[in-house]
């Protein structure tokens, strides 16, 4: 606690201040690289909990939102094959088997054979779980997290920043790992 007995952050950290605050006890150390991922962090802890209590809404958890939600947004027919839903949600196959199976079970989407692959199974966006998708979504779009205070430039200048914000680390999280992968060596043979 500050000397004069005032909190750091009585309204949350300012992320500044807090840079401000690492620089002074590193002896001057650029910290604003880290400063901008923990202010992300703490943004994503304020949607996953608005995520959350919408997905609730529904009888859902937020996992199970999501899948919804990839489903929508990629238009008729809405359905993928398993393997495309985890490469958009960035999660594990067995993880989006489990949450498939959940909304199989209360009718929001269903399998169905894919009627370009011999033995491939497609994920197909049910009517009721296209309800909750786009009630989920509107929801989203006009109350959320404090967002629809912004004006309509500033949203655009927020994208535009988070585009170049996810390239840059997208990209760093590329050549991490192919920088792990030259130091495994090469694939034992037979294994590709």
């Amino acid at each position: 606690m500050p000397a004069d007995g005032a909190q750091l952050y009585p309204a949350g950290p300012d992320p500044r201040r807090m840079a401000e605050l690492w620089s002074a006890e590193l002896g001057g150390l650029d910290v604003t690289s880290a400063t901008v991922a923990v202010t992300l962090q703490r943004l994503a802890q304020h949607v996953e909990r608005a995520v959350v209590a919408i997905a609730r809404s529904h009888g859902l958890g937020p996992g199970d939102l999501r899948v919804l939600l990839a489903l929508r947004r990629g238009g008729p027919p809405y359905a993928v094959s398993p393997t495309e839903l985890f490469r958009l949600l960035l999660i594990t196959s067995g993880a989006v088997s489990k949450q498939v199976d959940r909304l199989v079970e209360v009718g929001l989407v269903a399998r169905m054979p894919d009627p370009e692959k011999l033995r491939g199974l497609l994920v197909r966006l049910e009517p009721a779980g296209r309800a909750v998708a786009e009630a989920a979504m509107k929801e989203m779009s006009t109350s959320f997290v404090g967002l629809e205070r912004l004006s309509a430039e500033q949203k655009h200048e927020v994208l535009d920043m988070l585009a170049r914000l996810q390239a840059v680390m997208e990209g760093a999280a590329a050549v991490e790992g192919a920088a792990a992968q030259s130091l495994a060596g090469p694939a034992p043979e037979g294994v590709h």
